[in-house]
């Protein structure tokens, strides 16, 4: 029989504790809202230092303005010198930023939906990262 060999990744690893906390702050009482709030904003913390680059590129996972000039700055690149390279980080970084806006438009439909609940769903999106996060695009 053969024994299941998983290696876990270190931002693997910080993706799952995320999910953890989430999880755990959702059942905190009123009363415990300010450690709630600081758990929540450690797994902001997490995010933020393990996901500082996607392909190669920094981008922030957590906030817009960044990506917004990384985005503005290669489209005008792509404008001024015809660069394809260009064209595609900018596609990347204005990806990036429509992820946000889809997950602000849909975060409002789920919270009139769950209220305090609504947290479950980001740590239901978490794991879903988790185990994406073993597949091996360059073994297919």
């Amino acid at each position: 029989m053969r024994y299941l060999n998983i290696r876990l990744h270190w931002r693997q690893l910080s993706v799952l504790l995320e999910a953890v906390i989430l999880i755990c702050v959702t059942f905190f009482p009123h009363s415990l809202n300010p450690l709630a709030n600081s758990l929540t904003s450690f797994a902001c913390g997490i995010q933020v230092e393990s996901f500082r680059k996607i392909r190669n590129r920094g981008a922030a996972t957590t906030m817009c303005i960044g990506n917004l000039r990384n985005g503005t700055e290669n489209l005008h690149r792509f404008l001024r010198t015809h660069d394809r390279k260009a064209f595609y980080n900018a596609l990347l970084f204005y990806g990036i930023i429509l992820c946000f806006i889809i997950g602000a438009v849909l975060g409002n439909f789920v919270i009139k939906r769950f209220h305090e609940k609504s947290i479950l769903v980001c740590s239901a999106l978490l794991f879903i990262a988790f185990f994406m996060m073993f597949v091996n695009k360059e073994q297919k």
